[in-house]
Order: C-alpha cells, then structure tokens, then sequence
C-alpha cells in the first residue's frame, strides 16, 4: 500500500490491484487537516486515469459519491457500475494498459457539492494483470520477418512477398491436362464435323424461311412499337423524380437530422468584469453537431458539420456564497464575435439562492463554423454551480451547472 499525503484537506492510502470485474480497486482512509479520520461522512470523488504525456490526457474519467465507514475507510472500483456512480468519460475497456504508461488522479470534493480539489497524481507501475492478459492478443502494427511476422498486412502483398502467381504456384499456361481429355477435345474439332454443321445451317436458313421470318417482322403495326416505347420511358423517366415522388414512396417528408446536448456538472469561476466562456465538458446526445477545444485548450465551442438555420437553447445555473446581489451577464459568440441582441443581464439573489438564467435564439451557422457561451460578473462570488442528485423523497436528477442544446431548423 502506498501512502499519499494530501494538504490540507485529506490524505490517502490506496493501492491498486487486478479485480475479477477487470476494474482497478481503490482502497482509501480519508481524514481531516489535523489527522482526524472523516467517518461515516458522504463525500464526493473524481477518479481520472491519465496517459503518460506533458499535459495528462484524460484517457478514463467517472464521478462517485461514497460514503466512508466508521474507521474513515472506503472503497472503489474503477471502471464498472457502482452504487453511487455519477458520470462516466471514455470508455474503459479500451485503455491500452501495454501502450505507455498510465497514472491515476484522485480529486475529492468533501462536501459532496461537485467542487473538486485534486488530491494528487500517482503513476500506476504496476498494470492489473487481469486487464493487460484480456488485451495480450492485440497487434497495433505490423510484425516484420526478423521478428517473425510477414511483414506486410494484405493476401496480395503476401503473394507478391512469396513470389506466388496464382494459388497453387502454377501458372494455368503450363497446367496439364490428361490424355483422354486431350484425345476428346480433338475429336470435337474434326473438319468433317465442322463441314456438316455448317450445312445443316445453311438448310434451316434457305431463302424461303427467310422470307417468312421477314414478313412477320413487317407485320408488326409501327404504332405498337411506338405505344411500347413511350411506356418504358414513362416507367424510367428517374431524372424527373419530385418532392412529392419521394415523400409518396417514403411515407413521410425526409428532414435534416442534426442536434447536439452538452453540459457540465463542475463548478465554473471567472474574475470581476472578465468575459469568460462556458466550459461543457459532457455529452449527452449530439449528431453532425460536437463540442471543439478553444485555443486554451478548453471545450467551449459547439461546431456544426453543415450550413444551416440552428435552434440555441441554455441555461446556466449560479449562485453567490455571500449576501447581497450581484449583475449576471450572459450572451452567444459565433466565431469569435459577440453575436447581435444576445446578451441576458439578470440579479443574481445572494446568500447562497439558486439562480436560473435560460436563452433561446435562432442563429445562421455556416459550415464548419462555432459558438461559444460566454458570461460576466461584478462579484468574485458569484460562480456557476451544479446540484447533485438528491435521494430523498421525491428522488430528483441532478441539475448541471451549465448546458446547452442545438438543432437545426427543418
């Protein structure tokens, strides 16, 4: 068990071992500044596995609310469902434990309110062993021959590499053929049967079967051939197909089918008088409609696929610890510009109320092109808060600090 002193709100033992869930164990005793063992308490953790590079890329992220028992002393297990699970980022199953190595960072939040402190990053040195064996058989390039592979990944490079013409290595040219076979074939091709085929032809062909067969042919009214020609071009006129063609043959009216729903459960701080975008880290639904990085590096900007006319809807909730009022200014940047008549200012109740704010608009997007949701304020304490889901009488969900949702106008 390693021991990982954290200051000035926790410290953490755990370790880290091979589950028969094919999950990574986390065994921690949280405590207090002063040593004190938190018992018996709800607290809130935020578990992220990271790759090994300059800026920790978060390869595997979940949220768990726990509850430590007598002795301080709780439990977790990373990567599966449990009771008390919140949110999932990235799919755990497809960690490449053999590709590079990997740390593991613990973010606790003691009130339980979503507001993390990191408690630490440690290096897994050791991955489960469970995990690494159910992915021993994969192969992410190509094995050259000195290693004992091909060194290529296609049939026909293979039989270019082996120098195989065809699939037994024999060219049809020089494939032999039996002699009873070879004796057949010339006794089909003797001239004598060749001359009697031919005026048995000529027989069934004399001028007056000829002459029959063509004023038959002529018989034929010209009107018929006509009357037939311009059915089939009715049948396969595919060029001129309507609107209404294709709504008939469909059973209803095809419609573009692009949204997106983003929002963020953490709590989102600025400084006094600072434009500051709204940061949406999760997804719920989205298609042809995604969330982009801005220049920081931050998920901030909903991008479309296609140009079009896009329904915007938000809300953001907020919430200012001290007493007094406090101005809230939100409003829609497209591209990088304050887009026209989109600002909300509304008063911000202090004291620790809940402040809803909601906007809708209709904006014309090209393709390729963003918004960013962007706010203000007058006081530091004002920030952008979530709600964590309640299991009380009645049971409620969460309600996140910030969302967002698009579509686009049929």
């Amino acid at each position: 068990m390693k021991i990982l002193s954290i200051a000035p709100l926790l410290f953490i033992a755990f370790c880290i071992s091979a589950q028969s869930t094919k999950a990574v164990h986390l065994q921690a005793i949280a405590r207090n500044e002063n040593g004190i063992i938190i018992a018996n308490k709800q607290i809130a953790l935020r578990l992220s596995i990271l790759s090994d590079t300059s800026d920790y890329t978060t390869e595997y992220q979940e949220i768990k609310s726990i509850t430590t028992n007598a002795l301080g002393l709780f439990f977790v297990n990373i990567g599966v469902d449990e009771v008390g699970k919140v949110i999932t980022i990235g799919n755990f199953e497809k960690i490449k434990w053999q590709s590079t190595d990997y740390f593991l960072q613990v973010e606790i939040d003691p009130d339980n309110a979503l507001s993390f402190t990191n408690a630490g990053i440690e290096k897994i040195n050791y991955v489960p062993l469970a995990l690494y064996a159910s992915q021993a058989h994969m192969v992410d390039s190509i094995v050259p021959v000195e290693l004992g592979g091909t060194g290529v990944n296609n049939y026909k490079d293979l039989g270019r590499l082996l120098n195989i013409d065809k699939l037994n290595n024999t060219p049809d040219s020089l494939k032999p053929i039996s002699n009873a076979t070879n004796l057949a074939l010339n006794e089909k091709l003797k001239k004598v049967d060749t001359l009697n085929l031919s005026n048995r032809i000529n027989l069934k062909l004399n001028s007056a079967d000829t002459i029959k067969l063509s004023n038959r042919i002529n018989a034929i009214p010209k009107f018929d051939s006509t009357s037939l020609s311009n059915r089939i071009n009715s049948k396969i006129s595919i060029g001129n197909i309507t609107l209404n063609d294709i709504t008939s043959g469909l059973g209803f009216t095809p419609v573009k089918n692009e949204y997106g729903s983003f929002y963020d459960t953490s709590k989102q701080t600025t400084t006094i008088a600072t434009a500051t975008a709204v940061k949406f880290y999760f997804q719920l639904l989205a298609n042809k409609i995604s969330v982009t990085n801005n220049s920081s590096g931050n998920p901030t900007r909903i991008t479309v696929s296609d140009a079009g006319v896009y329904q915007v809807h938000y809300t953001v909730q907020s919430i200012k610890s001290d007493i007094g009022n406090d101005e809230l200014s939100i409003w829609i940047r497209r591209n990088g510009s304050a887009y026209i008549n989109t600002n909300l200012t509304s008063v911000v109740q202090g004291a620790g109320f809940k402040n809803i704010v909601t906007g809708t608009y209709t904006i014309e997007l090209n393709s390729n092109d963003y918004i960013e949701l962007y706010y203000s304020v007058k006081n530091a304490t004002t920030n952008l808060v979530g709600t964590p889901a309640t299991t009380t009488t009645p049971s409620r969900p969460a309600t996140p600090s910030a969302s967002i949702h698009m579509h686009a106008v049929n």
